[in-house]
């Protein structure tokens, strides 16, 4: 315990699923944390008071990624919150279920908005403050195996993906010289509220996409926290453009 005290972090998403279980593990590890939620203020606030239970200072913002002013208003509200930070994680993302012939231009802009354009502007802003301030950081993305596992009605998804993916490898290259590290936890299918409607209305569906994963089981929220908060830490100190999947396996099949 205690890796991360006296360190601030930034976690777009952070009021469930996997931003929810990193901006905890980031807590308890004594990480201040300011994190972002689309519109569901109750388990915005439930997240708050976990995180602050753990004896940080926490706060949170509504934000969509989608919104082309959300990357300085984001960066604004966190430094008023907590001061600079000196971690990023990239976790919001949104989809749809849709077969490729029937992606409209407006799925495919609003996933690229959210899932790659706000990362990518984020991870600017964020490393631009550090270098300003002579301070050094940690960025994390959260990708998917879907950058380069292919599955059906999901092309726009895994297309961001893909591009997130790069992101880390591009960034890492140019802000290594200044102590800024930027690597990628690539999640394999997990269960989350944002995609309930398969594992909770589709059982069926979700065990015929559980059964190749050789650990036998889909992901957890938590099982992406260990992950993220090793990135974070000094413990990482001499990794950057890396990824890091955490699949049970099913990147293997």
């Amino acid at each position: 315990m205690g890796r991360l005290t006296g360190q601030r972090a930034i976690v777009t998403g952070g009021a469930n699923g996997i931003g929810r279980a990193i901006a905890t593990a980031f807590a308890r590890e004594g990480c201040d944390v300011f994190f972002t939620a689309l519109r569901d203020e109750a388990a915005a606030r439930s997240t708050l008071a976990e995180l602050r239970g753990h004896g940080v200072r926490a706060d949170y913002m509504l934000l969509d990624g989608a919104d082309p002013d959300g990357v300085p208003r984001l960066m604004d509200a966190a430094a008023g919150a907590l001061g600079l930070a000196d971690i990023l994680v990239n976790n919001a993302a949104t989809t749809t279920r849709t077969a490729y012939l029937d992606l409209t231009p407006e799925d495919y802009e609003r996933v690229m908005a959210v899932n790659l354009r706000f990362p990518f502007f984020a991870t600017q802003a964020f490393a631009a403050r550090l270098r300003a301030d002579g301070a050094t950081g940690s960025v994390i993305n959260i990708s998917s195996i879907s950058a380069f596992k292919a599955v059906s009605a999901m092309a726009h998804y895994q297309c961001s993906k893909a591009g997130l993916s790069m992101l880390t490898r591009s960034a890492a290259y140019e802000l290594a010289p200044f102590g800024i590290r930027v690597n990628t936890i690539s999640p394999g299918l997990t269960a989350t509220n944002a995609n309930a409607s398969q594992w909770r209305q589709d059982p069926d569906l979700w065990r015929e996409r559980s059964k190749d994963i050789p650990l036998g089981r889909p992901g957890r929220p938590e099982d992406f926290a260990g992950a993220a908060v090793f990135l974070a830490s000094a413990e990482s100190e001499w990794m950057t453009g890396g990824d890091l999947v955490v699949d049970g396996g099913d990147a293997v099949v």
